[in-house]
């Protein structure tokens, strides 16, 4: 994910909030969080080694799949619930996002745009799965298990009756707003279920 994109999630959780990253990673943005917008922060990471990572930088994390993790949490535990650059790879995201809503008032969600012109242009004439600096693994090493474009999410939010409250697209290093479905490599929304 790319700096523009992770500050813009900063600015959509208060400070003070209680948040769970759901594939925390290293820790590197959850750590910013606390440091910088006082949150209340856990994570969840299944990866031992990233998991490690997380604890060494003195955050709360619990290494284990993210359906595992979540059946700890009563209703509304966190004010917001992560899933940045893993929603694409989770087998059963809609189940992913239930729980998230149960657990949590909003949920921010990023992605990599598989409609993004360089990946048509990849597919359209050379044939091939697209890699991009965004998407950099072949189809056979990918960790990507759903290709979705904006349009197709937003059509999802719509079939699942979720809100899309805010949404911001990046290309390169920067924000954009024209042609996103097009132009945009990654986005991330903010979400509530209605009851938020």
């Amino acid at each position: 994910m790319i700096q523009a994109l992770y500050d813009t999630v900063a600015r959509w959780v208060p400070s003070g909030s209680r948040v769970l990253d759901l594939g925390t990673g290293d820790g590197a943005f959850l750590q910013r969080l606390v440091e910088h917008r006082k949150v209340e922060a856990e994570g969840v990471e299944k990866d031992g080694t990233l998991a490690a990572r997380c604890i060494e930088r003195g955050l709360v994390v619990h290494q284990g799949d993210i359906l595992d993790g979540l059946d700890q949490y009563g209703k509304n535990t966190f004010d917001y619930v992560l899933l940045l650059g893993t929603f694409q790879e989770l087998i059963d995201p809609w189940k992913v996002l239930e729980e998230a809503f149960r657990v949590g008032k909003r949920v921010i969600v990023g992605f990599n745009n598989f409609a993004y012109w360089r990946a048509r242009f990849q597919i359209l004439f050379r044939g091939r799965s697209p890699v991009t600096a965004r998407m950099p693994h072949p189809w056979y090493l990918s960790p990507n298990l759903q290709y979705f474009s904006i349009h197709d999410f937003k059509d999802f939010a719509r079939a699942k009756d979720l809100v899309i409250e805010d949404i911001a697209f990046f290309s390169g290093r920067r924000k954009i707003g024209i042609l996103p479905n097009l132009r945009c490599e990654q986005c991330v929304a903010l979400l509530h279920d209605g009851d938020a």
